[in-house]
């Protein structure tokens, strides 16, 4: 064997290729932290970090290119200065001669499917910790200059001053033995929090003189809790002020630069999220949906059961939020998921409060309807009732106080735990049989759980797609190694950069459609085999792109 050759070959093509990595990591790298640093989200010392967590990530991106970089040039200056013709003189065939151009690619196809299986993944979360926690030390700042924050979704917050303190401990918190500590503690004064629609419109605020904010961070990802401390809230939708003498909000997720997709994680934990699907948050909150579902179809199963069975005696009480209110109603019946209340034989639908105790009002109404609205981040529904020719009477004395049309009476709640809050702790395939067996007639119940059902299936294939995609992303550093070299040697007498040209070109290709493979094999629309061939094709068109210019250079 020619090893000095092969040696030759491999100092000037481990020689290229680091400095071309080095470049194109270090250009990636920059590139990622541009957006979260003009969004005010790093300091100078946190991108730095952040740069030095992101330079591994980025290597599946850099070394094939690096790679068909540098043995396009060592190639080409070999065949331009006779020294293959030199080596072909000698009895040493190309293969021969590219012997050690595809072993070294071998070595780093191997290697970077390590990386990407098991190392990489931890970097990505170190590199988006990083941007969580110098996030909170932006909060400060831009707190305490007045502005208001706004990266914890659904909320905006504001404050006079906000001073970063020692975080406590888990057993000063009163946290369960084992259970991690926070890592950062903020205290505000002069508080003001907005709670957030789905248009961004602020549906109740609350004010305190005090408020502690406390991260905590684990492998799930960063969480934070806000606490008001004799706080004042008003919501706007019912137009209600109420105060509080402590108000927790959260926790709420930080939402990451790397969002809880599979490609974040290690082999380990791909196998360990296809055996607990549950870990994975867009499995998570379907889960939670089909919780809150079945906690819906509880409440309008127990309110028309109630009102059914008491209809002439006692009437079935609800909390609002001020006070229970006692409700009657002559007929009751389920039309298009809502409860509707009739009139019947000269009774008209009835409500009064409060439940117990002296009555002070009494309201009648000739029909009405009561829709169930599952809890948006807690497992409670509430109820909202409609009411049609509707009267309201001072109580005693039954003097009318004033008529209307129509009435509405929002943001009512059975008067204790209709449903225990397990259920969303709950193994998903018991709550899945649950919700089939007592709630399958619900609509909503049933969409919930197909929906469910969709989310368990697509994780799958995210997994199968994302397995197979570093497979073929590792395969693709040897090909575009051997692809160079042997470009280099056909098209011999060209400029390096007419020969990388092609070989960047055919990288690009490959690479679209390997992420074109992986959309499709993750994707439900077309079998998992159908996307995983076009994910393989990319790799089989670069084998017989070199089998044919190897033909070629053969021939020749």
């Amino acid at each position: 064997m020619p090893w000095t050759l092969y040696k030759y070959i491999l100092r000037e093509l481990i020689k290229l290729m680091a400095i071309s990595v080095a470049v194109l990591v270090a250009m990636i790298s920059f590139a990622a932290a541009i957006k979260p640093m003009s969004d005010g989200l790093l300091s100078p010392a946190a991108m730095l970090k952040f740069v030095g967590y992101s330079a591994p990530t980025m290597l599946g991106f850099a070394l094939p290119f690096a790679g068909a970089f540098a043995s396009t040039l060592v190639f080409t200056r070999m065949a331009a200065d006779n020294e293959v013709l030199a080596c072909s003189a000698s009895g040493l065939s190309y293969a021969r001669i590219l012997t050690p151009v595809a072993a070294l690619g071998l070595v780093l196809t191997m290697g970077l499917f390590y990386l990407s299986n098991f190392v990489v993944p931890g970097f990505y979360r170190m590199a988006s910790q990083t941007l969580e926690k110098d996030m909170m030390t932006i909060m400060v700042t831009q707190l305490n200059q007045n502005r208001p924050f706004k990266e914890i979704p659904g909320y905006v917050l504001y404050a006079d001053s906000a001073v970063q303190n020692t975080a406590p401990s888990a057993d000063e918190l009163g946290l369960p033995p084992g259970t991690p500590g926070p890592t950062k503690f903020i205290q505000l004064t002069g508080v003001a929090v907005g709670e957030l629609d789905e248009q961004d419109r602020v549906r109740a605020d609350s004010t305190a003189k005090i408020a502690n904010i406390l991260l905590f961070q684990d492998d799930q990802g960063s969480r934070v809790t806000l606490k008001l401390l004799e706080a004042m809230r008003y919501r706007a939708d019912v137009g209600e002020l109420e105060y509080i003498s402590s108000l927790p909000i959260g926790p709420e997720t930080i939402p990451s630069l790397f969002d809880d997709d599979p490609k974040f994680r290690s082999w380990p934990e791909l196998r360990q999220l296809n055996d607990e699907p549950e870990r994975y948050d867009e499995v998570r909150e379907a889960k939670g949906e089909l919780a809150r579902e079945v906690a819906a179809a509880e409440l309008r199963t127990s309110i028309r059961e109630y009102l059914k069975a008491n209809h002439t005696r006692d009437g079935v009480v609800l909390k609002g939020s001020l006070q229970d209110y006692l409700i009657h109603s002559p007929s009751v019946r389920t039309v298009d998921g809502a409860l509707r209340l009739e009139s019947r034989a000269g009774r008209t639908v009835t409500i009064q409060y409060p439940a117990e105790g002296p009555i002070q009002r009494r309201i009648e109404a000739d029909s009405g309807s009561i829709e169930i609205k599952p809890g948006k981040r807690e497992l409670q529904p509430s109820a909202s009732i409609e009411l049609k020719q509707v009267r309201v009477f001072r109580m005693p004395g039954n003097e009318l106080m004033t008529e209307k049309p129509a009435d509405t009476l929002p943001g009512m709640e059975w008067p204790t735990h209709l449903i225990d809050d397990d259920i969303e702790s709950q193994p998903m395939a018991a709550l899945q049989s649950a919700a089939s067996i007592h709630y399958g007639k619900s609509r909503n119940v049933d969409n919930a759980g197909k929906d469910l059902d969709r989310s368990i299936l697509k994780l799958g294939r995210k997994i199968i797609s994302q397995l197979h995609e570093r497979a073929a992303s590792a395969l693709t550093c040897l090909m575009l190694l051997v692809f160079g070299a042997v470009l280099a040697m056909h098209l011999k007498g060209h400029m390096p950069l007419v020969v990388f040209f092609w070989s960047f070109m055919l990288a690009i290709v490959s690479i679209i459609i390997i992420n074109t493979g992986q959309n499709l094999a993750a994707s439900t629309k077309v079998t998992v085999s159908a996307g995983l061939t076009v994910l393989w094709a990319g790799n089989a068109g670069m084998a017989l792109a070199i089998l044919i210019v190897y033909r070629r250079l053969a021939r020749n």
